[in-house]
């Protein structure tokens, strides 16, 4: 049987049981009345591959997103966050759900592809259009506007909100959820903006 260190040494571990306490304390937002699609500026952003894409056109127009804030040098919320969503991605997988997930970067100063390469390593997450999952970085104004647009902004990285959006763009369905929710809900929010 393995100690308790044992199992809190793999990172992995460790942000999912640092999620499901954190999913029992911060209830489920649930879906409310939709709100309003963002704002969303077509900027030119960076993935995790150095590719450039504009956000709006490529990223979310005609799709249903996921879109959650991270940056690299987060110890707090951003692990059990990304923890979580990759059990959502392998859940959306396996249930042939098509649904993009996008990662912001809040620090976009020290979040270079490289960094971000790196983050989803320590997670063991596949990146890339055909996987479902990009992160993205850009120049400090494109970063701040498209937070910005999502309200997550901040004054620094690490107040930045511990939430996340899920839209279906061509119905016009948004709602915003707790970034600590279990993938069950998160699933659950997603049949609701597709229905």
């Amino acid at each position: 049987m393995r100690s308790s260190d044992d199992m809190l040494a793999n990172p992995q571990r460790r942000a999912l049981l640092g999620a499901a306490l954190l999913a029992w304390v911060c209830p489920s937002l649930g879906a409310q009345q939709w709100l309003k699609q963002p704002d969303i500026p077509d900027l030119h952003l960076i993935d995790q591959d150095g590719k450039a894409w504009h956000l709006y056109e490529d990223l979310i127009r005609g799709r249903i997103v996921v879109v959650n804030f991270i940056f690299a040098g987060c110890i707090t919320v951003c692990p059990p966050q990304t923890a979580l969503l990759r059990a959502l991605r392998e859940q959306l997988d396996q249930r042939s759900h098509e649904v993009l997930l996008l990662s912001l970067t809040v620090d976009p100063l020290n979040d270079r592809p490289q960094q971000l390469r790196e983050f989803a390593r320590r997670y063991d997450i596949p990146l890339g259009l055909a996987h479902g999952w990009l992160m993205l970085t850009g120049s400090m104004r494109n970063m701040e506007r498209a937070l910005a647009a999502f309200d997550a902004d901040s004054p620094s990285p690490e107040a930045h909100p511990a939430l996340l959006w899920l839209g279906n763009e061509p119905r016009q369905r948004w709602t915003r959820a707790s970034s600590l929710n279990p993938p069950q809900t998160l699933l659950r929010l997603i049949d609701e903006v597709q229905a």
